[in-house]
């Protein structure tokens, strides 16, 4: 029989499994033999795995081609599809890296860092092309897919957009309402999409700083923005926090307006949208009841139109959303330990994997079948979903 996800069958073979042998791993016993497993029509396999000295921020070129990772002592690893090192550096400072599609170019920065507030250009072969001192604290950066443009946010109220041509280098800045503290280009490499804090709201610019439309939120909200690699929709998520438990997910159009807002009570809201905009999923956390420390975790996909298709997760599976399928029908989610579960919209199991540690960060490609995971021991891995 296929394996679910429900409570009444979670207990079942969880009693069964400890029936069996009482000192077994009673989650591994009560959910193994995953549905699909042997078939391999949805696997999760690991590429390669690298072992890496604390990493502050890694990063995945679009097309998962190219990868990076800067770590606390600022040494920048640029590597391949293989999980080989292309080359390496030092950025005094560096926490945060951004890779260009095609791997043609990279940018690094210290992040909400007041003693350096340089930013790097690197091209892909490991050569500096540009260093730019910028005016305030860097908040947050982005690069266009093409990787001919790059920006950055900073406490100064600033976007700086970068075209860091080796032959004639060259920035533009102007002045945001508020500051910036998310940002990224849509994938026509055309428009720079920002969500500022102080005077809160979405604000669209073409690269060369003429404003296409602005939309106005109603608190301090700073929405987590992504954009669907369509170009259709614009996703911001406010994950919500265990002292204020509320969490807001809303989908913009590519014109700014408001398409339907999801409010759900808990924290930890974690977020993702379909290439095509046809889904948006979110994880969360909540408690049981207002006096209870009992939590339940949960993993939920909405349609385009903003109605709930299926979720799944409660008390005995706490999922934690880490890829979703450009179909929607299925998942990936964490246990919140050291393994990784593709579960579709009917709580099987499709296959899963168990990490070398528990998973401390990752991050998935926009079709949700490469996934780049650091681990607990250490280890970053290249995780490929599917045959």
């Amino acid at each position: 029989m296929p394996s679910t996800l429900s409570a009444r069958g979670f207990i079942a073979l969880l009693l069964a499994a400890v029936i069996v042998s009482a000192g077994s791993l009673a989650l591994g016993v009560a959910i193994g033999r995953p549905h699909g497993a042997s078939s391999g029509t949805q696997p999760i396999t690991v590429a390669w795995k690298r072992s890496i000295s604390k990493p502050v921020g890694f990063a995945m070129a679009s097309g998962g081609r190219f990868f990076a990772v800067v770590d606390r002592d600022g040494n920048v690893r640029f590597l391949d599809a293989s999980g080989n090192t292309i080359w390496s550096t030092r950025v005094e400072g560096a926490t945060s890296v951004l890779i260009a599609k095609n791997g043609q170019s990279l940018l690094i920065f210290s992040k909400l860092n007041p003693l350096f507030t340089d930013v790097y250009f690197y091209k892909g072969d490991g050569r500096l092309l540009w260093k730019h001192h910028v005016d305030g604290t860097i908040w947050c950066g982005a690069v266009s897919p093409d990787g001919a443009r790059a920006a950055v946010t900073t406490s100064k109220k600033y976007i700086y957009v970068y075209k860091p041509d080796p032959r004639h280098p060259k920035f533009h800045r102007w002045l945001l309402d508020g500051i910036g503290h998310s940002a990224t280009f849509t994938p026509d490499n055309q428009d720079v999409v920002i969500g500022t804090w102080q005077k809160p709201e979405l604000v669209c610019f073409t690269i060369d700083g003429d404003l296409q439309w602005k939309t106005k939120h109603d608190s301090e909200n700073q929405y987590q923005i992504q954009v669907s690699a369509d170009g259709h929709s614009i996703l911001g998520t406010l994950p919500g926090a265990p002292e204020s438990p509320k969490i807001q997910m809303c989908l913009w159009n590519s014109s700014g307006s408001l398409m339907w807002k999801q409010d759900i009570v808990g924290f930890d809201g974690r977020a993702l949208v379909s290439p095509q905009s046809q889904y948006a999923a979110i994880s969360f956390a909540r408690k049981v009841s207002a006096n209870s420390k009992m939590l339940e975790r949960k993993v939920a996909v909405y349609k385009a139109s903003g109605d709930l298709w299926w979720e799944k997760g409660g008390l005995f599976f706490g999922p934690r959303l880490v890829a979703l399928s450009p179909t929607g029908s299925s998942v990936i989610v964490s246990d919140g330990d050291r393994h990784l579960y593709n579960i579709d919209k009917s709580g099987r199991i499709l296959s899963k994997l168990a990490l070398s540690a528990a998973l401390q960060d990752e991050m998935s490609s926009d079709d949700g079948r490469i996934i780049l995971a650091y681990c607990s021991d250490g280890s970053l891995s290249l995780i490929a979903v599917g045959p």
